[in-house]
């Protein structure tokens, strides 16, 4: 058991840019790669990847303990949501709202996407 908390800090403390996932309990967990599954609605969040992209570790999140979903980066539109169909929206950050996703576009507007649009939501550099 200390030996999977371990590697779940180490995965916490890399220092990769990429998403900040805020709970409401406080705490915060960092990622690079967003899915959601569609039957559960459970998000998972992938910590540390392989070269080739496959999480090594991953975090399920409840879409109800997530107060809020960032990047890191200080550069603008850093969080690419590819959508079915083969369009893409470019954000800083989004809020979930139950089967939807707001995504903030610039200073004041926000777009909505049901999640069963979405095929991936990954973080660029």
């Amino acid at each position: 058991m200390v030996l999977i908390l371990a590697s779940f800090g180490i995965a916490q403390d890399a220092g990769q840019a990429g998403f900040v996932i805020s709970l409401k309990n406080g705490s915060s967990i960092r990622g690079r790669t967003l899915t959601r599954d569609e039957s559960s609605g459970t998000l998972r969040l992938a910590m540390t990847e392989t070269g080739s992209g496959e999480a090594k570790s991953y975090a399920m999140i409840s879409p109800d303990d997530a107060v809020d979903i960032r990047s890191t980066s200080t550069e603008t539109d850093s969080i690419r949501i590819r959508l079915k169909g083969g369009s893409e929206l470019k954000c800083k950050e989004f809020v979930l709202q139950g089967d939807a996703v707001a995504v903030k576009l610039g200073s004041a507007s926000r777009v909505e996407v049901k999640w069963s649009d979405i095929e991936s939501i990954s973080f660029t550099q």
